[in-house]
């Protein structure tokens, strides 16, 4: 891997572009406020990142699984989810490496070729010359995923690039973790929703089958149980059939 420069002096183009950053992580934390789903999110995240980096050409956000198997959530391009695809056949490469080890890469893809030949290679031939690319963190500290930044030019991205984009790296991972948990907590309630509407249909059709033949509600569950199994028809969709027939009978 290309040695990262390491701390260094921001040129006096940073006061020029601080205005930029504090724009862009405001509208960062307005993020959260938007009821959009997971992939709406990381498309914002992913504008935000091209408006903050003005010699990027081409960028991803890879997020991890659980069992951390990587995966491009939004990219710029096809050509851009081919890129990354191939680090992750490959099981390593710039976005790999950032990712796991919750760091940021910046090289040219010159400088990068001893440690990654074959995504450098693919990376040349659509024109990619530099490469940005910055961890997600978890606030536990768990590896999420990582920015993907590409540039046409040798020197695409400098020092200053790459203090921001890790600096805009820390609240893009809080707003990936923040909108993952209240999509996982959405989709629970859903699901609690319509297990409570199944077993409210569920019970109505055990209450007409008790007035209807005079058995217990043990019986009842257990006459509508068969009838599921004999027809091969979902519980709730027959029980659902039962509370619509009495009731269009009761209709008329």
């Amino acid at each position: 891997m290309a040695e990262l420069e390491t701390g260094p002096v921001l040129p006096e183009s940073a006061s020029e572009r601080f205005g930029d950053i504090v724009a862009v992580l405001g509208e960062l934390t307005r993020v959260l406020s938007y009821e959009e789903d997971m992939s709406t999110t990381l498309q914002r995240i992913l504008e935000l990142t091209l408006r903050l980096i003005p010699g990027c050409h081409a960028a991803s956000v890879t997020l991890l699984d659980d069992a951390g198997k990587p995966a491009t959530a939004v990219a710029t391009s096809d050509e851009i989810y081919r890129l990354d695809q191939e680090q992750y056949d490959l099981g390593d490469g710039p976005c790999l490496d950032a990712a796991r080890r919750r760091s940021t890469n910046r090289c040219r893809l010159g400088e990068a070729e001893q440690n990654w030949p074959e995504f450098t290679a693919t990376a040349k031939r659509m024109g990619l010359r530099s490469y940005l690319s910055a961890g997600l963190i978890s606030e536990d500290g768990r590896p999420v995923g990582a920015l993907n930044l590409s540039s046409r030019d040798d020197d695409g991205f400098d020092a200053l690039d790459e203090a921001f984009i890790a600096l805009f790296a820390l609240p893009a991972a809080a707003v990936i973790t923040g909108r993952d948990r209240y999509q996982r907590t959405a989709e629970l309630a859903a699901q609690m929703e319509a297990a409570l509407a199944s077993r409210a249909v569920i019970d109505q059709a055990i209450g007409i089958i008790m007035a209807q033949s005079g058995c217990d509600a043990a019986e009842a569950f257990q006459r509508l149980r068969r009838s599921s199994n004999n027809q091969n028809v979902k519980l709730r969709d027959l029980a659902e059939r039962i509370v619509t027939q009495v009731g269009g009978q009761a209709e008329r």
